[in-house]
């Protein structure tokens, strides 16, 4: 994959997916398919260019893309195999669907953070100023506490934003995912996601037409987490002995008996890819519920501790000039 393309956000991935899956039932070649993306999307003019180039070289679609920056080792796999299958309307149908309800989650979830990082900015000039009206410190020491307060906050949210990032360029990936698996809430968290994309890669790889030995290891290779990958070694050295795929997913400790039994009761109706599908619908739903109410109590949970700081910094302030210093 080209290192000068950063990779397309969910945002960006549900615009391209959801077009190429209009353009592509209109029958359009896949040259000009592309071609009329670049001119409706310009924000994508630049890696699609990079893509019509491969493109006129021969390269099919997954490849091509995946060259360009634009898919992913799991979109090339999934594309690949819609091209052979004759199934490409069906996969960037269900590619859409997918990065589009997740690009939705994400967006709620910042939406309702702006206001009380507003408020937090607002509060970091206010509280120091009546010292500053009084005399008490000087414009540069409000400088300090206001703007030198917020650029240190700026810079702790971005360090925490790209810690999994740092972590793996220095090589402490593995130490990471294990703390993160290691604290039951953000494990269970994690858990829930990324088994629940796992279920979609492998359902769609299983609908383009990949056996279940081949689909395997590349649903697997999409978990973000090693740690979580790593339960998955049993059922990765089971896969290819011939042994059915609820008896394969069994060896998996992470996939409770809820999904372990529509696996089994979909492969014996011989619809294995549409009930996977199907729970992962449904967990989708949870998963947007409890997002909805994260996005819901994260700005109370600032507005809190915003409240908290506020009033600590008045009445602290004021509870210290009335105590007597010999108590």
């Amino acid at each position: 994959m080209s290192k000068t393309n950063p990779p397309l956000n969910a945002g960006q991935l549900a615009t391209l997916f959801t077009q190429l899956k209009h353009l592509e039932s209109a029958g359009l070649p896949t040259f000009q398919a592309f071609a009329v993306l670049a001119k409706l999307k310009p924000e994508l003019k630049k890696p699609l260019a990079k893509m019509q180039q491969q493109l006129k070289s021969g390269r099919p679609i997954s490849e091509a893309g995946f060259r360009a920056g634009i898919f992913n080792d799991t979109h090339k796999t999934l594309i690949h195999a819609a091209e052979t299958s004759g199934r490409l309307t069906e996969v960037y149908g269900q590619l859409a669907d997918y990065y589009t309800g997740l690009a939705s989650r994400i967006k709620k979830v910042k939406s309702r953070l702006y206001f009380p990082a507003l408020t937090l900015i607002i509060a970091l000039f206010v509280q120091p100023l009546p010292d500053l009206i009084g005399s008490k410190i000087t414009g540069f020491d409000y400088l300090l506490l206001s703007l030198g307060r917020l650029v240190f906050i700026g810079l702790t949210v971005f360090l925490l934003v790209r810690v999994p990032m740092i972590l793996r360029s220095v090589g402490l990936e593995v130490a990471w995912h294990r703390l993160l698996m290691g604290t039951p809430a953000v494990a269970k968290w994690i858990i829930k996601r990324q088994l629940n994309q796992f279920f979609f890669i492998l359902a769609m790889m299983l609908e383009s037409g990949l056996a279940f030995a081949e689909a395997l290891p590349k649903a697997v290779a999409g978990i973000k987490n090693g740690c979580l990958r790593e339960q998955f070694n049993p059922a990765l050295s089971m896969c290819a002995s011939g042994a059915s795929v609820s008896d394969t997913l069994t060896k998996v400790s992470v996939i409770n008996a809820t999904m372990r039994h529509i696996v089994n009761s979909s492969e014996q109706s011989g619809k294995l890819a549409g009930g996977i599908l199907h729970f992962y619908r449904l967990e989708t739903e949870t998963i947007g519920l409890q997002d909805d109410a994260l996005a819901e109590w994260l700005p109370r949970l600032v507005y809190s501790v915003i409240a908290a700081w506020m009033a600590y910094s008045i009445l602290g302030s004021q509870f210290a000039t009335v105590v007597p210093n010999n108590i």
